[in-house]
């Protein structure tokens, strides 16, 4: 039986540096093949931290399985077992240790003549033993934060083959966690997938590639610039005051149509009475603004649900008594009518939105002249709240409302500005063309004022198909997000298959100018749930910093344009209860005048250097401007009270003595009377101009 010998540390160093180092190393790798029943750990040393020789450390070599218990091979696999321990010893880092990065893609800068062709991605063989490289440069499409953040291959439905191991990164340091993601390994880098084939179809024959047709090194395409400036056009760039910017979009030829018509509806119903009263009177232009101003008084006070006779108790707010009664405002409310009902039925045959479509019209018209967006757009549905009798009501149980006038709107994603608003009519909504289904038509529509402009167009997959996007692109001048139904024609089988795909990962493909993407959420919450996104904006196969596909990310961060406009309407409505759809679009398009008139406002006021007004601020403001001329034309009434001609005076500021009216009650009012007045009104003060978002 062979004797281990133990050497100590002097022994071992004298060896090292003998000049029979090099025979000893020679005799070793001719014994490896041989074979033997000795392992590495055979081999005891007293003390292996002080070694340090890079001449030896470099040197490669190959593992021994020599039987022998010579003192040579002894010394052999004591030199194998400190050449693998020393780079950990000394502090090397992921950075430093041979990479295994992703197979380039045909069209990329990066020339190896080892990957192989169309029919498959095969990563190139890297000796175990390299020597530790420079970081190499960053893949395409990629924001760089470090070389073990290269996505490595998984496995798909094609049959993909994984990228190598590096087996001396286990023993590194580990890697800093990466923003936004929770960091359990270097597995954890969201992989991508790899397709062994150039192209693959769908069921009915639409050809996907699976390679970027186009190359990750030129410059910005020409359809992702803009050249407009987003902002107030020349018509709104001078309106500062509250009631200019409303007057931008709810104008004196809108008003002057609804007054119209109402006092054909208001003549109608005095016939009714034996002695028509002053409740009964025809309305003025003046007094139909300041009905326009109780209601959105109303609004951002949140009492638009109260009773009418609860906003007119003595205990409420002033505002509502001083500008008219409880009847005469119930009556206008009753009277409201937007178009000529001698010719409704006959236009109805042909439009359901007849009774109230005029007014609709000048409103979508002065919201698209008065505004330039900016480069990104929303599309979306609104559900305005309604459960009266209505040809083209909706039902839509995920929505608050649930039953509601649904109305698609494009907005601008960075002011929530209303740009354009169709409402859903079912069939006849719009046009219809043909080879183009209702969310192609409908994008369209919304979007033709902005054709040629390279604005970018985000939506969900009620909108969203390959036709739409490419039509978009080719004839339209506009780019387009969003995602799409797993059902739509054209989607690869191999997008839709997630068996064998892990959690996070990404498969990309792509067609000309357009991009499809198929995701799988990383929340076991949604058991690998399959979300598919189609783009004409993005180019390359990117992940994000969250660790998110960029096109994940950049949709996330433009798809809430119209919610949160939603959001903004229902936060100070002014809609009342109603059982007449044509008065709930009225509503609707009120609330959305005021966020309007707001957004213009406020721009205006930066442009200038004024001073932002908060949203409710704003509309507590615009209300008593509204309501004021109307109030002081009540004054000249003889018929009110003493009392109600302090209220208008403490309501509205103005003067508390002097001459008030005309006829009996011409006269001083009384000091005593205004002290009194004070101390009932006192729940009521003049609105302070803040800063900030409601």
């Amino acid at each position: 039986m062979a004797c281990r010998k133990i050497m100590t540390e002097d022994e071992l160093k004298d060896m090292m540096n003998s000049s029979a180092l090099s025979d000893i190393l020679d005799r070793g790798q001719s014994s490896d093949k041989e074979g033997s029943d000795c392992e590495v750990n055979d081999v005891v040393m007293e003390d292996s931290d002080d070694y340090d020789d890079d001449s030896v450390v470099d040197k490669p070599y190959e593992p021994s399985d020599t039987s022998s218990g010579s003192e040579s091979d002894e010394i052999v696999r004591a030199h194998k077992k400190r050449r693998i321990s020393t780079p950990a010893k000394r502090g090397a880092s992921v950075g430093d240790l041979p990479l295994f990065p992703l197979p380039p893609y045909p069209d990329s800068d990066i020339d190896d003549p080892d990957v192989a062709g169309p029919s498959g991605l095969q990563p190139s063989p890297t000796p175990a033993s390299a020597t530790p490289a420079e970081p190499g440069p960053r893949r395409r499409g990629r924001r760089h934060a470090g070389d073990d953040e290269v996505p490595p291959v998984v496995a798909g439905p094609s049959g993909l083959q994984p990228s190598p191991t590096n087996a001396s990164a286990t023993s590194a340091k580990p890697v800093p966690r990466r923003r936004g993601r929770q960091h359990a390994g270097d597995d954890e880098v969201p992989p991508v997938v790899q397709y062994r084939t150039s192209t693959i179809a769908s069921v009915s024959g639409f050809q996907w590639s699976t390679r970027p047709q186009t190359s990750s090194k030129t410059r910005v395409a020409a359809r992702n610039v803009v050249h407009e400036t987003l902002g107030p056009t020349h018509d709104a760039q001078n309106a500062l005051s509250y009631r200019e910017c409303f007057n931008l979009f709810w104008n004196d030829r809108m008003i002057e149509e609804v007054r119209e018509w109402t006092n054909a509806k208001i003549r109608q119903e005095a016939a009714k009475y034996g002695r028509v009263q002053v409740t009964q009177a025809p309305v003025t232009l003046l007094e139909l603004k300041a009905l326009i101003g109780i209601l959105i008084f109303a609004g951002s006070q949140k009492d638009n649900h109260m009773s009418t006779r609860e906003m007119w108790r003595v205990m409420s707010s002033p505002v509502y008594r001083a500008v008219m009664s409880v009847g005469r405002f119930e009556f206008l409310i009753n009277c409201l009518r937007f178009d000529d009902p001698d010719t409704r039925v006959e236009r109805r045959a042909t439009d359901k939105f007849a009774p109230i479509r005029k007014i609709w019209d000048i409103f979508s018209d002065n919201c698209r002249r008065m505004y330039t967006p900016s480069e990104h757009l929303c599309v979306d549905e609104q559900l305005v709240a309604f459960r009266g009798r209505c040809p083209f009501r909706m039902y839509i149980p995920l929505k608050p409302a649930k039953y509601g006038l649904k109305i698609f709107m494009l907005t601008d994603n960075e002011t929530k500005y209303l740009c354009a608003a169709i409402p859903y009519l079912g069939k006849g909504t719009v046009e219809s063309v043909f080879g183009e289904n209702l969310g192609h038509t409908v994008i369209k529509s919304l979007a033709r004022p902005y054709f040629r402009s390279n604005l970018n167009i985000t939506a969900d997959n009620w909108f969203t198909s390959v036709p739409m996007v490419t039509d978009l692109l080719t004839n339209c001048g506009l780019t387009y997000v969003g995602t799409i139904r797993h059902n739509k024609r054209e989607i690869p089988l191999q997008m839709k298959e997630v068996a064998d795909r892990d959690p996070g990962s990404s498969a990309f493909a792509f067609i000309k100018d357009i991009t499809i993407l198929s995701y799988v959420s990383r929340k076991a919450s949604k058991a690998k749930k399959n979300v598919m996104l189609l783009s004409s904006m993005h180019t390359q196969p990117s992940i994000g910093d969250s660790g998110k596909p960029e096109i994940i990310e950049f949709y996330n961060s433009t798809k809430g344009g119209v919610d949160t406009f939603d959001q903004m309407c229902g936060a100070y409505s002014t809609a009342r209860k109603t059982r007449r759809w044509t008065l709930c679009m009225f509503y609707a398009m009120l609330n959305a005048g005021l966020i309007n008139a707001w957004i213009i406002h406020g721009l205006n006021k930066q442009r200038t250097g004024g001073h932002f007004i908060q949203r409710k601020a704003f509309l507590q403001e615009l209300a008593l401007d509204l309501m004021k001329p109307h109030a002081q034309h009540r004054l000249n009434e003889s018929r009110i009270s003493q009392s109600l001609r302090l209220n208008i005076c403490s309501v509205f500021q103005l003067p508390s003595t002097g001459r008030l009216g005309i006829g009996a009650s011409d006269a001083l009012i009384p000091s005593a009377c205004l002290t009194l007045l004070d101390c009932a009104t006192t729940a009521f003060k003049p609105l302070p101009h803040g800063i900030g978002l409601h």
